[in-house]
């Protein structure tokens, strides 16, 4: 399904292609990581730096975090993983040259909805995770859905599910500002983003300058994270290794139709170019190489729509009668519209569409007390998606 603008309310050049996240060297264990220590080169074993070269990394300032190296400032290679590791393998195109590429695993299958929450409610990540959603699902001829609940364990249909990715917020250190996995074996998204919520930006020397973070760099890291969760390794691959923190061979694929130069040169606008999360760079826009990436890996299903693209509602579902009651679909995109309604217990309607606007959130109330479902749809020129329904108390 092609998701074309109608919304005007939006903006129109929020295009996805938020693909080639940092290489989910990145953290990958379950359990948050600790916060990152500071360790010489000359205390880590000459072997060990030879390992790291040879994966293609830059020795200079490697630290140590617990169970981990920290390299060239953001990367994080298991100590396990290196002594597992024998022949390092290093990926290249036809032409030798590294392309904006994609790991070995990706999402399997027609999956199209996945439901990113947060660990816990927090006003800034609540925001900068609702741009970001919508910035990746304002591409069109993309099947990726993405849902934004801040609910751990939302039941918008009969069938209550889990989320896809949690947004965890852990202390990474100084100049460490997020962090994704690749998604598994399995063929599902990458389960974790850890977004460092008490860092500053650093110098050009990686040391804290006292400046807090903005919500334009929230946003764009947390684009460039879920690009991770995707499968999307950096656009400036060259010289990257292809291990993940779990010792496992992720791979490199390049992306036909984008640069093969491996150089952040190539297309300098990426989201998914490295090293840019502590730096000023703040979210604008992907570049039109990012689309073609996001499109080429996920394109749309062929069973329709209608059957597969989902939304949840997020707002209190215990209210006053006659109170004011904020709700917000949790699925957001410039590509059409939304429908609003309320039922009653015999599944009546008792707020038509008509009561609603056609934006993602409603400000809205009903006065008699009672117990309701509040359903929201998204509706596009060539899709109906479901309805989510949430259940709704007015005392």
């Amino acid at each position: 399904m092609k998701k074309t603008s109608t919304l005007s309310s939006f903006s129109r050049k929020m295009g996805l292609a938020a693909l080639l996240l940092t290489l989910s060297i990145y953290s990958c264990k379950k359990s948050e990581p600790s916060v990152v220590t500071t360790e010489s080169k000359a205390e880590v074993e000459s072997a060990i730096l030879a390992k790291i070269k040879e994966m293609g990394f830059q020795t200079d300032g490697i630290k140590e975090s617990g169970d981990y190296y920290v390299v060239e400032g953001d990367i994080l290679i298991s100590k396990k993983s290196l002594s597992t590791v024998k022949n390092i393998e290093k990926a290249t195109n036809a032409s030798g040259k590294i392309a904006q590429g994609n790991t070995n695993q990706l999402i399997q299958g027609n999956l199209t909805n996945v439901i990113i929450t947060q660990e816990d409610f927090d006003t800034r990540w609540f925001y900068a995770i609702r741009e970001a959603i919508t910035a990746w699902n304002a591409i069109g001829n993309c099947r990726i859905n993405l849902i934004h609940s801040y609910n751990q364990f939302y039941p918008p249909y009969t069938s209550p599910f889990t989320p896809n990715i949690t947004i965890r917020k852990v202390n990474l250190g100084t100049g460490a500002f997020g962090q994704a996995d690749f998604p598994t074996d399995a063929g599902q998204p990458g389960a974790n983003i850890w977004v460092n919520h008490v860092t500053n930006n650093v110098t050009s020397t990686g040391a804290d300058n006292g400046i807090p973070r903005s919500h334009a760099q929230d946003v764009f890291m947390l684009i460039h994270e879920i690009g991770h969760c995707l499968g999307l390794r950096h656009t400036d691959y060259n010289g990257e290794g292809n291990y993940d923190a779990y010792g496992r061979y992720v791979g490199v694929n390049a992306i036909p139709g984008t640069p093969s130069t491996g150089a952040a040169s190539a297309d300098p606008n990426s989201v998914m170019n490295s090293g840019r999360l502590g730096t000023s760079r703040t979210w604008t826009d992907f570049s039109s190489y990012d689309v073609i990436a996001a499109q080429y890996l996920y394109s749309p299903v062929t069973t329709p729509f209608v059957s597969t693209f989902k939304n949840v509602i997020n707002g209190p579902s215990s209210n006053s009668a006659g109170a004011t009651v904020t709700s917000t679909a949790g699925a957001t995109y410039n590509g059409g519209y939304y429908e609003w309604r309320m039922l009653d217990q015999s599944l009546n309607v008792v707020l038509p569409v008509s009561s609603f606007s056609d934006f993602p959130q409603q400000e809205w109330s009903y006065g008699t007390p009672g117990t309701y479902y509040l359903e929201c749809r998204l509706v596009g020129l060539e899709c109906q998606g479901e309805w989510a329904r949430q259940t709704v108390t007015f005392n």
